[in-house]
């Protein structure tokens, strides 16, 4: 009976010898205790081996089986060899158990009569033979790679899992050296450490190894252990080697630990963007007055060319911090339901336009496409992210494949990914056949500002926009590529119930100044910004009160004199948030509009109705933009919350 036992006393694995002894399977002894399998009082029996086992020693103990349902009591002999990680801590424990109680019967007819001696040998003689013949049967059947070795490292016996992994037969190996096997020849350094554990194990010590083998059947993570077995006199008699893959748990923490990487840099970059657009929203403001102003002077063209330039400078700095916001998944989105079908092929032209004449570009959409829900205009800047650097990845020309398809996502697929869900997909896969990507640039390349384009030829921050957007859409991104064999970005995204709404198409509101004789409350907190907002909307006619916070603007929404038409507040503000100001505030005024500002609206998801049933202006914004953008939500029917 072999079985594998955490430092809770639980079973991670155990064999067949379990269904026969106790009517357990291996299937279901994960998660079971010891004492639940074996017995309360066996288990007592091996309590005090157990604590010298915590501390390291390799312990033996008899127990006395109780019967159960499948098999009589018995006696055993257990071995138990406590399980190390690198760090020398105990783990967990492995227990091996062989049946002895023909063995401990046979020593009791012995005791009683010296007659039946030769009986009783030729009993304990047999009832061995069946012992090895059973322990025989699970050494070959284990699911773990197992290896017997003389002294000198050469093998013995090998089982089934073992002589698979490396596509060989049990002859060719018996006899040759271990290190010498295709399991540990084809990676460099390993066989020298391998060699120096044998030694170490011939004198009686156990070792335990992480290693990443170049098998036969492909490069594949495992933990070894290189341990000696005692005959009775206690000494090595000979050697076993035990490796069990380790391949997907070690995929899965290097995946967690990239997504935590990320994570980290995204709400450092999503900080950074709060203040960066406020800072913008000024320096926007300011050069608006002041391009107003000169251009009434004679001979400023100058002075207002400069000002255009600075008007630009800040567009391309919100563009900066809207990618920088679509990498942090905070960027809000209009999400709706939509056919990817359809936005790949109404994308064409453009595709095609922005690829060149030396780039062949190639859509394959799928029939019955399920739908999704995402922000329509997020997910055509993702394509065509993606295809614009799969253009600078082929100067020479290539082929860009757009592929859009129904997938599924299966439990061991979503286990290997980390935040991904299973169930139905709709991939949107971009595909290249340009220069590729090492190891090494693939786990960098979600980093924002990390490119390996030119100095002037790029941001460094498409893709992890991309990564962003995808994110936040509850979808998993996936990048495979190869130096020479070409880029491949797919993205998944949850399948959803929900029909594609026909497009309404809606007349813009006029802005008639002298309409303007409405109160406007501005709940903001930096000055500058709030200075600024008062200012104009009061030189286009507006009545507008001011508030440093969310409490100061409710004080003034409390007051009987004062009425208010539509509140403007910015969303990140300290001691009560826009959306908790908007709240508190159509408790006291239902009719009350509401249009927010913010250069990073902290908990989108949680807020999304708010957001589709308001206005939002995303900082940093031009003085025509505010104005607009006051006038639009004005010109709304007020929304009654029920």
């Amino acid at each position: 009976m072999i079985a594998h036992v955490g430092t809770d006393g639980r079973y991670r694995f155990g064999n067949d010898a379990h269904l026969h002894w106790f009517g357990v399977g291996p299937d279901a002894l994960p998660g079971l205790s010891v004492a639940d399998v074996l017995g309360e009082d066996a288990f007592a029996t091996m309590e005090s081996a157990l604590t010298g086992v915590r501390m390291g020693d390799r312990r033996s103990v008899e127990v006395r089986l109780a019967a159960s349902p499948v098999s009589p009591a018995r006696q055993a002999q257990i071995d138990l060899v406590p399980e190390q990680n690198d760090d020398g801590i105990i783990v967990g424990y492995y227990m091996l158990a062989r049946d002895i109680t023909e063995l401990k019967r046979a020593e009791a007819l012995l005791r009683e009569s010296n007659s039946n001696l030769q009986r009783e040998v030729r009993d304990r003689t047999e009832a061995l033979a069946g012992s090895q013949k059973r322990l025989a049967a699970l050494f070959e059947s284990s699911f773990q790679l197992q290896v017997m070795l003389d002294l000198e490292g050469r093998v013995i016996d090998a089982n089934r899992a073992f002589t698979s992994a490396i596509l060989s037969e049990r002859a060719d190996l018996v006899g040759q050296p271990i290190v010498m096997s295709a399991f540990f020849a084809g990676s460099p350094g390993v066989g020298a450490e391998i060699s120096g554990s044998v030694t170490r194990a011939a004198s009686g010590q156990a070792s335990k190894h992480e290693m990443e083998l170049a098998l036969p059947t492909g490069k594949r993570s495992f933990e070894v252990s290189v341990r000696p077995l005692f005959d009775m006199d206690g000494l090595p008699g000979a050697l076993v080697i035990e490796a069990v893959e380790t391949t997907a748990r070690r995929l899965a923490e290097q995946a967690l630990r990239q997504s935590q990487k990320i994570e980290a840099i995204g709400q450092l970059t999503g900080g950074i963007a709060h203040d960066f657009n406020n800072i913008l929203t000024i320096i926007a403001g300011s050069a608006e007055l002041a391009k107003i102003v000169i251009e009434r002077l004679p001979g400023a063209e100058r002075a207002s060319r400069a000002l255009d330039n600075t008007l630009k400078g800040v567009s391309s700095a919100a563009s900066l911090t809207h990618r920088l916001l679509a990498f942090a998944r905070r960027q809000p989105l209009r999400t709706e339901a939509v056919n990817c079908n359809q936005q790949v092929l109404g994308m064409e032209d453009m595709l095609r336009r922005t690829l060149g004449e030396l780039v062949q570009l190639k859509l394959l959409t799928s029939p019955n496409l399920w739908n999704v829900e995402v922000d329509a205009s997020q997910l055509e800047a993702a394509v065509l992210n993606l295809a614009v650097n799969a253009r600078d990845a082929m100067p020479e020309g290539g082929t860009l494949t757009i592929e859009v398809s129904n997938t599924h996502v299966s439990d061991a697929d979503a286990a290997a990914l980390p935040e991904a869900n299973a169930g139905d997909h709709v991939m949107v896969r971009v595909r290249d056949t340009g220069a590729g990507m090492s190891e090494e640039t693939l786990a960098r390349v979600l980093e924002p500002f990390f490119t390996t384009k030119e100095v002037g030829r790029g941001t460094g921050l498409g893709l992890p926009m991309v990564y962003g957007f995808v994110k936040q859409s509850r979808g998993q991104l996936i990048l495979a590529s190869e130096p020479g064999a070409g880029t491949s970005v797919t993205m998944l995204f949850p399948r959803t119930n929900k029909a594609v709404a026909h497009a309404d198409f809606v007349v813009a509101p006029v802005v008639d100044a002298m309409r303007h004789s409405a109160t406007v409350l501005v709940a903001e907190d930096n000055d500058d910004v709030r200075a600024y907002v008062v200012e104009v909307l009061r030189e286009v006619g507006y009545r507008v009160l001011e508030a440093h916070d969310g409490p100061a603007a409710l004080r003034l929404l409390e007051r009987s004199d004062v009425t208010v038409d539509m509140l403007f507040s910015d969303i990140v503000m300290p001691a009560m948030s826009g959306w908790d100001l908007a709240q508190k505030a159509r408790q006291i005024h239902p009719h009350l509009r509401v249009l927010f500002a913010s250069g990073y609206p902290r908990n989108v998801e949680d807020n999304e109705h708010e957001i589709r049933n308001v206005g939002l202006l995303s900082k940093p914004f031009t003085r025509s933009e505010l104005t607009g953008a006051v006038a639009s939500v004005l010109e709304k029917p007020a929304l009654v919350e029920s």
